[in-house]
């Protein structure tokens, strides 16, 4: 069983770029190095960026301390944590997005068309024939000294764990874990988890929780430690099946940025062809002398007319002038007023003066 990447390179121009390979190796690891099996050419992906490792049917994903981290689903990844990887999950990686799916081999006889989906029976019979843990379901420790640990849990039995190896069935060293901190009982409904009373409780898929029943992939937390279960014969999700007329790659996959402006020059020279249009367009602006000469034989009248329309505009300008001779004083002109009053008051000082002349004498 193998895993099948959809990596998608997303571009500010919109010309996303799509690949797609089929990988059946035990380690990915995503990066900007030659020598990773997923190589993301560009200078914010970290050398050795993430990778994805194989635990029998079961894939997880872990950030290798890069720069910018791994998104899973729109979630950051921390540093160091292993994530499980269902089919359909998008692992972001600077401008890459990375859609994970866990595919299976099958004929043309088992599927109908190129992607379909195994049965239930058939899923089982494949994981319960790769797991390690048998028929069993277990924990899987998925953080701390002793990641990826298994802790098998038999049909109608009761465990206790805690801290105290005198009081619990499964010690779990860390500070954060009570003495008796959680009851764990498998029984022909299922697998159920029932909090002690601990100190600091325990959490189902992120979320706080007294008293539930654990299903398969399902995450528990006691305290500091993360623990995944496992129940091989209970199936939540098929793995894909790829027919041999795939047209997927196989191997390793190589994915540039430098590979966008390419495709935006061949855009460009494919619009060439519409600027080609305009020639035929050319005869129409070639006939327009022959429409300019007959518009020219029939506009003499417009042309005379616009000469004549000065001199009349002049004539209505000079008709005050015309005016002129005919009135002796023009009262409504300021100019003509003052120089009147000015030359009345030097005839009258002129004539207060000889008055003044005479008397003396």
């Amino acid at each position: 069983m193998g895993v099948r990447l959809t990596v998608k390179m997303k571009s500010g121009s919109g010309a996303d770029q799509t690949k797609t390979v089929l990988l059946d190796e035990e380690i990915i690891t995503f990066g900007r190095e030659q020598n990773c099996q997923v190589v993301l050419a560009q200078q914010a992906v970290s050398r050795n960026h993430a990778r994805i490792s194989r635990d029998g049917t079961l894939f997880f994903l872990e950030d290798l301390g890069s720069s910018f981290g791994t998104s899973v689903n729109g979630q950051k990844l921390p540093k160091g944590e292993k994530r499980l990887l269902r089919n359909g999950d998008v692992i972001a990686i600077a401008q890459f997005d990375v859609t994970f799916d866990r595919v299976a081999e099958g004929s043309s006889e088992d599927v109908s068309g190129k992607t379909s989906f195994l049965s239930r029976k058939v899923v089982k019979d494949v994981m319960k024939g790769l797991a390690a843990g048998g028929e069993n379901a277990y924990f899987r420790v998925m953080n701390g000294a002793t990641e990826g640990q298994r802790i098998e849990i038999a049909d109608a039995q009761e465990y206790i764990f805690g801290r105290d190896a005198a009081d619990a069935d499964i010690v779990l060293n860390d500070d954060l874990v009570s003495r008796k901190h959680v009851k764990v009982r498998r029984d022909w409904s299922g697998t159920h988890v029932e909090d002690l009373g601990s100190r600091n409780g325990i959490k189902l898929n992120k979320k706080r929780t007294r008293k539930a029943t654990i299903k398969d992939r399902d995450e528990l937390e006691i305290g500091g430690v993360r623990l995944l279960f496992i129940d091989p014969s209970e199936v939540r999700e098929d793995p894909v099946v790829m027919s041999s007329s795939s047209d997927d790659e196989e191997g390793t996959l190589a994915v540039k940025a430098e590979e966008e402006p390419p495709s935006v020059e061949v855009q460009s020279q494919e619009e060439e062809p519409p600027s080609t249009v305009p020639p035929p367009d050319d005869p129409p602006p070639e006939e327009a002398p022959a429409d300019e000469a007959q518009r020219t034989e029939d506009d003499p009248p417009p042309e005379e007319e616009a000469p004549q329309e000065e001199p009349l505009q002049e004539e209505q300008e000079d008709a005050p002038l015309d005016e002129g001779p005919r009135k002796l004083i023009d009262f409504s002109n300021k100019q003509h007023l003052v120089a009147l009053g000015i030359g009345g008051a030097m005839v009258i000082v002129g004539v207060v003066l000889i008055i003044l002349l005479v008397a003396g004498a």
